[in-house]
């Protein structure tokens, strides 16, 4: 097992910023996601961590080695790829085999210890009878565990994950989230994934670094992330919300009250800054929310019409409108409702997030 540390790493393509001043550490064993919007930097940071791209500034460090400038194939790194790259004219066999034979003479393999090699990674992602087959004959979830095969079967010391999902539906989606989950923990090897996918991220990770810009923003666990963003990015990014400005009445803490802006509602939330400005932004999560009244004297108790909702399955998704206020929320998906029942919620006040408006 590895450990990865980028330390003020940038790059640069032209006037434009492609990874800003970037440090994290992934420790070994670990399962990293980098997850952000389309352009934020993420891939551009794997392929410096694999040796595809030169950084302008900073270095890359595996344990204790400076690998920065280090050839690709001198990392002894793994990659994935989006489209699962695999040779059409090969078998699944020859395409697993591929970089042992590549590396043969280097490797002092066989051509025994090779088929040895090659069978334990089919068998490890369940495609053992599949070898003579070629990608063609295969299904789309078949052909990304082949890719994965052909990265575990040369034993690296980092694997690295560029959006390897993103071209399954979504029922094969979960599947391959929880496969890829069960190999990473039972090889125990040192992974970093990058994906745009909140959900992708937040089911398979122990740690998420959030990119914007080019910049890392916050880096947690998926639950803390989620209940704990750093600033409103963060908050807006991860899962669903209704965001609403408003006025600070009384901070105290690390909580504060907050005046709604062009309502006459007041709310109680949790607050990671020590003093916020005067205009933040309250985020109020839709399956934190009640139906009916509290017991707790801080939560906010609201009464509006439901004018839309559209059952899902697990849940019936909701819109109230409490006068000038359209708050997103999620039903028990047993329970009967029809556009323009009037609706009372519970908004609690631990679970009401306040940030200031700013993003970073």
């Amino acid at each position: 097992m590895t450990r990865v540390t980028l330390k003020d790493v940038s790059k640069y393509y032209g006037s434009i910023v492609a990874v800003d001043h970037v440090s994290f550490t992934v420790e070994k064993g670990e399962l990293f996601t980098l997850l952000g919007p389309s352009g934020c930097g993420k891939t551009t940071t794997l392929r410096i961590i694999a040796g595809f791209e030169t950084p302008d500034t900073g270095r890359v460090y595996f344990d204790d080695d400076d690998v920065t400038f280090l050839k690709p194939y001198k990392r002894n790194t793994a990659m994935v790829f989006q489209n699962y790259a695999l040779w059409p004219h090969m078998t699944v066999f020859d395409n697993v085999a591929y970089g042992l034979r590549v590396r043969k003479r280097e490797l002092k393999l066989s051509e025994n210890e090779i088929k040895k090699r090659v069978m334990w990674a089919l068998e490890l992602v369940k495609l053992k009878g599949l070898e003579h087959r070629y990608p063609l004959q295969l299904s789309g979830g078949q052909q990304q565990r082949v890719a994965l095969a052909r990265a575990l079967v040369v034993q690296p010391r980092i694997l690295l994950l560029d959006e390897p999902l993103s071209n399954l539906d979504a029922k094969l989606r979960i599947e391959m989230r929880e496969e890829l989950k069960r190999l990473q923990k039972s090889l125990g090897i040192t992974t970093i994934y990058v994906t745009h996918d909140q959900v992708e991220a937040m089911s398979l990770s122990d740690r998420v670094a959030i990119m914007n810009k080019g910049k890392i923003i916050q880096v947690g666990t998926p639950r803390d992330l989620y209940f704990n963003p750093k600033n409103l990015f963060v908050a807006d990014f991860l899962g669903r919300s209704s965001i609403y400005r408003g006025e600070v009445l009384v901070q105290e803490g690390n909580g504060a009250i907050v005046k709604l802006e062009d309502t006459d509602i007041t709310v109680r939330g949790v607050t990671p800054e020590k003093t916020l400005p005067n205009k933040v932004a309250v985020v109020i999560r839709p399956e934190v929310m009640k139906i009916g009244s509290s017991e707790d004297s801080k939560d906010t108790v609201v009464k509006g019409t439901l004018e839309f909702a559209m059952f899902v399955g697990d849940k019936v998704e909701g819109r109230v409108k409490i006068g000038n206020l359209k708050l997103l929320v999620y039903l028990p998906n047993t329970q009967e409702v029809r556009i323009g029942d009037e609706v009372t919620l519970t908004i609690p006040w631990r679970n009401t997030i306040i940030l200031p408006l700013e993003l970073e």
